[in-house]
């Protein structure tokens, strides 16, 4: 090349010099690449190495080629001893190597192989262990990278609980009862064989008041609302569909989640029961024989405060005996002024639970705001006032018995609390979440036509059945008049004192047998107090009844009768006379041979012989 002027040397030199500077970027481009390279080989070979996880790569023919710490950890092998040296199904336990070559084939044909493989592995300790398989191509070669995770852990445990599981069904198909569980909205979550088998279809899903019971409410002994606090509740129950007693276990459940679910056994003890119920019958006559004893009333005049000989108050007393042998709930009825209270003390009285409290309540005074923390007490600010804890009536009664006057003005809502003291379910202070139990025994009392309040929907039919299980009717004063001298003779020894009061007879008790008496013995003991401080008889209310003429039996005219057989006609007579004296005497059949001036025997006879029986 020839140049002819200076200035083309320059031009050369330049273009060589900017040549070179490329070639030097250039390099010291590469060398930075190289540098990046080995840096990011050197932080996946830390990352390879590193992994707890046994990683491999291999080459198309199945050779391993490289292989982690983790690998050799989980293997047993040496680096030297694997790589360029084993293809990966020699790695695989003996007896897996099969499936392992299948899922080779599937991935290499089709790539249809599942993305995972659980198979085995066997160390050099010869201990075999359980792994997850997973190999993936590497894109751009025709090497694959393979992974093994050690799930022997997991599979034992999952063997556990599938043992345990198995345990576990088989106990609770072999429990000789139901059991259940059912959540917090009473969705029923699992149900064993024998309640599946005794309801005749699968109930998953249902609620359990609909399922087992048919209702369409939670059932009145319910105790789901305990459980969820974390109570483990026992108590028996009459199942009201098929009228047999269980024995209900109900213990919380408490899940991860922090939700409460109910777990429920139920056995069946109606054969148990029965032969309690059985021995408890025979145990209730020896008391109620042994209170018999104890009353000493051969004459039945008067039964503790309770005055009366008549045959309606005999019954009362009776009654008044079977319920204080048992500690069933009895409902007395009666107009205002029979005396409820008295029965009602003298049930507890003659009970075995004498020695404790009886508590009467009269559930109409009670202001309905405060008639929930008045039964059953309430805790400290519980509300504006409630500066300490106080007691209810049931702590109070606790072992004894409460009165529950005027049991028909009870609301609804407080019907439900106290169904579930009565059944045993407990009760919560006003202001608690602890539930709290007292053995007590009710006893109640109306002047109302309870079943009437139940069909207006004022008293919940089953706190009506609850209640009247043993009925007693108290008979108003007027149906027991022949009692009226008893009750008088009683309330002039308690309020005459030392009085010189003359006696009441003649007109003066006639006109209080003729007396209606509509505030009943109350009247009464009223009428007799007046008459000890005032020394007369002021009867209130309505006006005193004239004498009703007695119901005689009509004899005809003998003028205008022809006589016939004088024998029949003087039985005619005969019999007349007996029925005239049997009525005054309200057929005190001893009185009426004395009237009549003969003796017992043949009154008895006459009777029978005119077929005369005392009218019921």
């Amino acid at each position: 090349m020839e140049f002819k002027r200076t200035e083309d040397y320059e031009h050369l030199i330049e273009a060589l010099q900017a040549r070179l500077a490329r070639y030097e970027d250039a390099l010291e481009d590469q060398q930075g690449m190289r540098r990046s390279l080995r840096l990011s080989q050197d932080r996946y070979r830390t990352v390879f190495e590193n992994s707890g996880t046994a990683i491999f790569v291999m080459r198309k023919d199945a050779t391993i080629i490289m292989v982690n710490t983790g690998f050799e950890r989980l293997t047993g092998l040496r680096k030297g001893e694997v790589e360029g040296r084993l293809p990966v199904d020699q790695v695989i336990y003996a007896a897996d190597r099969r499936k392992m070559l299948n899922y080779q084939s599937h991935r290499a044909s089709a790539g249809s192989a599942p993305r995972m493989l659980e198979c085995h592995v066997q160390d050099d300790q010869g201990q075999i262990r359980n792994v997850l398989l997973k190999i993936d191509d590497i894109p751009g070669t025709d090497e694959s990278v393979g992974s093994m995770v050690d799930i022997t852990p997991l599979k034992t445990a999952e063997h556990e609980i599938g043992e345990q599981k198995a345990q576990m069904s088989a106990i609770l198909n072999a429990f000789e009862g139901q059991i259940y569980v059912a959540t917090r909205d009473y969705r029923l979550r699992y149900a064993n064989d024998q309640l599946v088998q005794q309801i005749g279809r699968q109930v998953i899903g249902y609620k359990c008041y609909e399922a087992l019971h048919g209702r369409k409410t939670p059932c009145p002994f319910c105790v789901m609302d305990q459980v969820q606090v974390g109570q483990t509740v026992r108590f028996e129950v009459m199942n009201p569909k098929d009228q047999r007693w269980y024995y209900s276990m109900n213990a919380p459940i408490r899940h991860m989640d922090g939700a409460v679910s109910c777990l429920a056994m139920i056995i069946d003890i109606n054969d148990r029961k029965t032969a309690e119920m059985a021995l408890r019958e025979s145990e209730i006559t020896l008391r109620r024989e042994n209170i018999l004893l104890r009353s000493q009333i051969k004459a039945r005049h008067k039964f503790g405060n309770i005055v009366g000989r008549s045959a309606v108050m005999q019954q009362v007393y009776e009654h008044i005996l079977n319920a204080a042998a048992t500690d069933a709930t009895v409902v007395i009825y009666g107009e205002p002024g029979t005396g409820k209270e008295l029965v009602a003390r003298a049930i507890h009285d003659m009970s075995e639970r004498r020695d404790q409290r009886f508590v009467p309540v009269h559930c109409g005074a009670i202001p309905e705001n405060l008639v929930e923390s008045e039964f059953f007490g309430y805790k400290k600010g519980a509300f504006s006032g409630a500066n300490t804890d106080k007691s209810g009536y049931l702590d109070y009664a606790d072992g004894g018995t409460v009165f529950l006057d005027e049991v028909g003005e009870i609301s609804p809502h407080m019907q439900v609390k106290l169904l579930r003291v009565i059944e045993g379910g407990g009760f919560t202070p006003v202001g608690s979440s602890q539930v709290k139990k007292a053995q007590v025994r009710f006893v109640a009392a109306t002047n109302r036509d309870l079943k009437k309040r139940v069909e207006e929907r004022r008293m919940r039919e089953d706190f009506f059945y609850r209640i009247h299980i043993l009925p007693i009717y108290l008979p108003p004063l007027r149906e027991r008049k022949e009692d009226l001298r008893l009750l008088i003779d009683q309330f002039m020894g308690l309020y005459a004192g030392k009085r010189n009061l003359p006696p009441i007879a003649g007109k003066l008790m006639d006109k209080l047998y003729h007396y209606d008496w509509p505030g009943n013995v109350r009247e009464l003991q009223n009428v007799i107090i007046r008459y000890c401080n005032q020394k007369r008889i002021d009867l209130m209310g309505s006006a005193a009844k004239p004498e009703a003429p007695a119901e005689r039996e009509e004899f005809p005219d003998l003028a205008e009768h022809p006589v016939q057989d004088l024998g029949e006609t003087l039985s005619q007579y005969e019999k007349h006379l007996i029925v005239s004296a049997l009525n005054q005497h309200q057929w005190h059949r001893q009185k009426v041979a004395e009237v009549l001036k003969i003796d017992r025997k043949t009154l008895f006879n006459k009777m029978k012989r005119y077929g005369l029986t005392r009218p019921s």
